[in-house]
């Protein structure tokens, strides 16, 4: 099956992760994270504008070291948002939720998917 790439998708691993995020602003207004492709590991999202980018997240092969991909992101923002990262070869999902009004956290999830290789 695997990932086809959009605006509002990124496709990591030889588009074996989809990712994707939604977003809530103070005001109530919500949207989609716009993606803006990197490498094949790594990808950028912004929210309001293409010259703010709010995001930047990887999907990294761990599999030598602990038979897992893991899942790394910072977002330099207050909105609310949900990061999903779903592998299109198992189904496997893990979901990562930022509050409104909270200052964005870094996700260092190194035991994200155990769905070597």
């Amino acid at each position: 099956q695997g990932c086809t790439p959009a605006s509002d998708i990124h496709c990591l691993q030889g588009n074996r992760f989809k990712v994707e995020v939604d977003w809530r602003n103070q005001q109530g207004t919500t949207g989609r994270g716009v993606a803006v492709p990197e490498t094949g590991n790594t990808g950028l999202f912004w929210f309001f504008s293409s010259d703010n980018i709010e995001m930047l997240l990887k999907v990294l092969s761990g599999c030598t070291i602990n038979n897992s991909f893991w899942v790394f992101a910072a977002a330099t923002t207050n909105v609310e948002y949900t990061l999903k990262v779903t592998d299109t070869q198992t189904g496997a999902q893990r979901t990562y939720f930022n509050p409104l009004g909270t200052a964005a956290q870094p996700i260092q999830d190194t035991s994200a998917f155990a769905t070597c290789p």
